[in-house]
């Protein structure tokens, strides 16, 4: 019995290392343990109307290392060699007194369009900002259609009662339908 309940101590704390060996490796690599996303390399910080100026723009931009991250998180999630001079360049423009769009302009001169995290709201590209809209309203629309069943609507209060008149035309048209078909044999 007590070389059992060894065995089972063992196992657990065998299991134990197993599960939180990993655990502790892959939280200490996700993010760096002096990660302050306000920081620029340096050591200065997003403070004031140049470094509010400065988040927008870098959060507008797409760092092209192929992260797919816009240029502030780049800088700080995967240590892009990219992102650091870019913010710097954004620095120097905005203490120049340029304004955040002429300096993500002259990004798109320098890098095309695909440097923007969005593309602008004019020309076609406004069919990919109402496309979507537009498929939603209509699937929107189709399932309602169908849940409320078609676009014809039984009136309530179920069959209603035939007139003589009516009665008598269905009569003969049954009488017709046998005489044309007649017996098979």
């Amino acid at each position: 019995m007590r070389s059992r309940a060894i065995v089972l101590t063992a196992l657990a704390a065998t299991f134990a290392l197993a599960v939180a060996g990993p655990v502790q490796a892959q939280s200490a690599l996700s993010t760096p343990v002096d990660f302050d996303p306000t920081r620029l390399p340096g050591g200065h910080y997003h403070i004031g109307e140049i470094g509010d100026k400065l988040l927008e723009i870098e959060h507008n931009l797409r760092c092209n290392c192929s992260c797919g991250l816009d240029a502030h998180m780049c800088q700080f999630r995967m240590s892009c060699d990219v992102s650091p001079g870019w913010t710097q360049r954004v620095l120097r423009s905005l203490e120049a007194g340029e304004t955040p769009e002429a300096i993500e302009a002259s990004f798109v001169a320098d890098f095309g369009g695909t440097v923007l995290m969005a593309p602008p709201m004019e020309g076609f590209n406004l069919v990919g900002y109402f496309l979507p809209l537009a498929a939603i309203v209509s699937a929107g629309m189709l399932i309602g259609l169908l849940v409320r069943g078609g676009p014809v609507r039984v009136p309530a209060g179920g069959p209603r009662e035939l007139g003589d008149e009516e009665v008598e035309r269905l009569r003969e048209a049954m009488r017709k339908l046998d005489e044309a078909e007649g017996p098979d044999w």
